[in-house]
């Protein structure tokens, strides 16, 4: 099944920073190996609330009639297309005077088998410059990838299973606040490496997940 690989344009080699699992989030998350995302806060340049995007078109985001209860799901654009996957989860962890955020996509037990062709992302984000969850809607947060070669990192877009991933290179990420749940706006650059190439592909991704934060 190839998502992305006739769309895209080819790049130039450069590097991505390596990113961690974690085993407390439950479910089937990576053991932790490796660096998380370390995201860079900024103080924001407006109040003015990130636009929202429009929502999926009925065929991607209306469920099919069934008697069984739909599934909740999120949406990403994916170079222009909508994608479904699982309900967005967002577990926050306070260690010391720092915290780190687990965006992470619900997925199903089914996600370890090798047959599982759903899609799914996962991101570890260490705040470095947020001590309270109250405060991590006050400040915008970057991401840029010192180059653009391809890296064994558990972060990313996965689509089609393990086939395909999407790794993030130049991507910033603005989190809301909307009652008891945060918005988490990501939006830029992705990578996309087929299989036995070392030249990455861009692919341009937005989202807005909405999840109620689980505080561990």
């Amino acid at each position: 099944m190839d998502r992305i690989g006739r769309l895209l344009p080819k790049i130039t080699t450069g590097a991505l920073c390596a990113l961690a699992g974690a085993l407390f989030l439950g479910g089937c998350e990576k053991t932790p190996t490796r660096k998380p995302i370390v995201l860079n806060p900024t103080t924001r340049q407006s109040a003015a609330p990130t636009t929202r995007l429009v929502t999926p078109p009925p065929a991607v985001a209306a469920a099919k009639a069934t008697t069984e209860p739909a599934k909740k799901l999120s949406h990403m654009l994916i170079k222009g297309t909508w994608v479904d996957f699982p309900e967005a989860k967002l577990i926050l962890h306070k260690e010391g005077d720092k915290l780190n955020a687990f965006l992470v996509s619900n997925d199903p037990p089914e996600v370890i088998n090798p047959t599982y062709q759903g899609n799914r992302y996962y991101f570890e984000m260490a705040l470095d410059t947020i001590d309270d969850v109250k405060n991590i809607a006050q400040a915008e947060f970057r991401y840029k990838a010192p180059s653009a070669e391809p890296q064994d990192t558990p972060n990313g877009v996965f689509l089609d299973g393990e086939r395909q991933q999407l790794q993030p290179y130049d991507i910033q990420v603005v989190f809301d606040k909307e009652g008891d749940h945060l918005i988490a706006d990501i939006r830029g650059q992705f990578l996309f490496f087929p299989k036995g190439s070392i030249v990455g592909e861009w692919v341009p991704i937005m989202a807005q997940l909405t999840a109620k934060p689980e505080i561990k």
